[in-house]
């Protein structure tokens, strides 16, 4: 009785599993465009007059284009994700702002699901920082920056076409000028994003 419930189980399983699979299989491209909410984790300790200040990256809005390449469960993304951010000092204040415009690329592995295709991997991003523009009206170049982290994701589809869906990416980064050291920024970038299947 409990092999013939045990083979039973098992064979619903694979049943309810395979249209999921079969469609994971035979899915193609994405393009998707996605309201992000940047939130730098990270801060560091500068001297700033002479006083130790924690210096730390403002929470920001912004946008995210990407696309993924995918043939059954693996896929590659390359994305661009666009936002600005005051930087401040705990004792100093605000110090400039400055615009974050990583170029990243992820290889993702796709579990799907009876609803939703769930998606995490690696990242690699090429971060290009606008100059740091000072509050005393002045600007100072900031160098480029490589990244790296993880994503992960879901979607849920609402047609054959467009899914809806949601991701977390967590970067290591610093922003940084020649000369004058490196703050962490750590940032978690948190996506709500609309795509078109193709």
């Amino acid at each position: 009785m409990n092999r013939t419930l045990r083979i039973t189980s098992i064979a619903l399983l694979v049943a309810l599993a395979a249209p999921a699979l079969a469609h994971a299989a035979g899915s193609g491209s994405r393009l998707w465009f996605a309201m992000s909410y940047v939130s730098p984790l990270a801060e560091t300790d500068r001297t700033i007059s002479g006083v130790s200040n924690a210096v730390k990256a403002s929470d920001e809005m912004g946008w995210q284009l990407g696309a993924e390449f995918r043939s059954g469960m693996l896929g590659v993304a390359i994305d661009y994700t666009k936002s600005k951010h005051d930087l401040s000092a705990s004792s100093a204040g605000l110090l400039g702002n400055t615009e974050f415009s990583p170029i990243s690329g992820s290889l993702l592995a796709h579990l799907p699901g009876a609803m939703l295709d769930l998606y995490g991997g690696p990242t690699l991003s090429w971060v290009n920082w606008g100059d740091l523009q000072l509050s005393d009206g002045t600007s100072q170049k900031l160098d480029a920056k490589l990244g790296y982290g993880l994503t992960v994701g879901a979607e849920l589809p609402l047609s054959d076409k467009l899914a809806v869906g949601g991701s977390l990416r967590w970067l290591r980064l610093d922003a940084g000028a020649s000369g004058l050291g490196d703050v962490a920024v750590d940032p978690l970038i948190s996506n709500l994003s609309i795509s078109l299947r193709y």
